[in-house]
């Protein structure tokens, strides 16, 4: 029930914050960006702690995904290989494994400071910020609330 409030809150202030920044410049490569989630590899040339719980997805000018913990959403701009995310929020529920809540952290911070993306010869996706790359695997596209 407790999750459920939280997801609601957080829901209602993603639509609140739609009016923000929204996609601008879109171009081939950042419509490959929707095609599909992202989970993440690596945060800063760190190996990700418990692999898959971590995503990145992009849809109608926001980011959103998973942190590990707790579910984070936030506007952002995409045009010509260059990513700018706008303040993030997210809920704040706790987690018990060691160093998840701090690799949370570190990911989010990251995300926030995101200046341009390119996509590999692999197919994966790598995101480069001030704190390091973030490097993301393609998922299948997820079922999202009202989608």
């Amino acid at each position: 029930m407790r999750l459920r409030l939280m997801f609601a809150t957080l829901l209602a202030a993603a639509s609140v914050g739609s009016c923000e920044t929204a996609v601008s410049d879109v171009d081939d490569h950042s419509e490959r960006l929707t095609r599909q989630d992202w989970v993440a590899e690596t945060i800063a040339g760190q190996p990700v702690i418990n692999p898959g719980r971590v995503t990145l997805a992009f849809v109608e000018g926001r980011v959103s995904g998973r942190g590990g913990c707790n579910i984070y959403s936030g506007p952002v701009e995409i045009g010509n290989g260059t990513l700018k995310v706008g303040p993030l929020i997210s809920t704040k529920m706790a987690c018990g494994e060691p160093g998840l809540m701090q690799q949370e952290s570190a990911y989010l911070g990251a995300l926030q400071s995101a200046r341009s993306y390119r996509f590999g010869a692999d197919d994966k996706l790598t995101i480069s910020t001030q704190a390091g790359a973030l490097v993301y695997g393609g998922a299948p596209k997820q079922q999202r609330p009202g989608g």
